[in-house]
């Protein structure tokens, strides 16, 4: 994900291999989950206390538990795009300066505002928090787009996937793992991971043109895309053993997977591209759609937590998903 003011909105599909795919269920999630819903924002991302990130047209808010809504800029911002939360409650993001410029802050649980640019770059983003305070992003020079990591110390650290001009990585985990895209010179793009050693993995589903990658959970578990004739879903195991699904009738979107393994995301309806549902894909390959009630034809999840709490955006809004 670059950081041109043309995608202002945000930042940016092994040897061993096993492939099966899993029909969605056709009805609804199970009838004991609940839904709340609150009109904030977009949400982004979730922590494990139920506390939802993200953004209005000009600002970032963060949302607790007991559902108090608090919006935030970075003083002098044009915009402010909260991106990631983690369980101490910091936010990461980007804002525009008024010369258009993106640059990256942190926001401590008090509300105090860091930001910060990697230096020399075009402009900086940062995409997710782990629980150490540890962010990953984007940066934009001459040459491309690159990713970074900045510790909580603010220690940064520039990084590339080698001999190419086109690396974007979108996710960290607790242990420090990164998951991310990166585009080659036959203009195709794969999927990595990043060690906490600074180690570099592709990840390609074989056959397919593109693969990306969503976000990693503790265990070295990625949850992605790939492509061939349309749009497809996969999941790939520490040790390289990747597992494909897709739904009925849809493109899914993966959004998140958390640490016992639960993948969410949207699915778009192939006849009706306007209609979007969520998903949950348990660990045993069970996959079922949800709406939010009442919430019309755009149910889209963002996040999802280690007690299966969604967060997402529905037509009115936000939602939290209670399993």
């Amino acid at each position: 994900m670059v950081l041109s003011t043309s995608n202002s909105e945000g930042l940016r599909l092994g040897s061993a291999f096993a492939a099966f795919c899993i029909l969605f269920a056709s009805g609804p999630a199970a009838a004991k989950a609940t839904f709340v819903t609150f009109d904030a924002g977009i949400p982004t991302s979730i922590n494990s206390s139920n506390t939802v990130a993200g953004y209005t047209t000009s600002d970032g808010f963060v949302r607790t538990a007991d559902g108090t809504v608090v919006t935030f800029d970075v003083a002098g911002a044009t915009s402010t795009r909260a991106l990631g939360i983690n369980d101490a409650g910091e936010i990461t993001g980007l804002y525009r300066d008024s010369g258009e410029v993106a640059h990256g802050f942190i926001r401590a649980a008090d509300g105090s505002i860091t930001t910060f640019d990697v230096p020399k770059a075009q402009g900086t983003g940062g995409a997710k928090i782990n629980r150490k305070g540890t962010i990953v992003g984007v940066y934009d020079d001459d040459n491309g787009s690159h990713g970074f990591v900045r510790t909580a110390a603010g220690r940064l650290k520039r990084f590339d996937v080698p001999d190419t001009n086109f690396t974007s990585p979108d996710c960290i985990n607790d242990k420090g793992a990164i998951t991310g895209v990166y585009s080659s010179s036959d203009g195709h793009l794969h999927g990595f991971v990043r060690a906490p050693d600074g180690a570099i993995t592709t990840i390609d589903v074989p056959g397919a043109l593109d693969t990306s990658v969503a976000c990693i959970n503790i265990k070295g578990t990625v949850v992605g895309s790939y492509g061939t004739d349309g749009e497809h879903r996969f999941i790939r195991y520490a040790d390289g053993t990747i597992t494909t699904f897709d739904g009925q009738d849809c493109n899914i979107f993966s959004a998140d997977i958390n640490d016992k393994g639960v993948v969410t995301g949207s699915c778009q309806d192939r006849q009706h591209t306007g209609r979007f549902l969520g998903f949950v894909r348990k660990p045993d390959g069970t996959v079922k759609q949800f709406r939010v009630p009442n919430g019309g034809n755009s149910t889209t999840p963002v996040g999802i937590n280690n007690a299966g709490v969604i967060a997402g955006s529905y037509r009115g809004g936000g939602f939290l998903r209670f399993p």
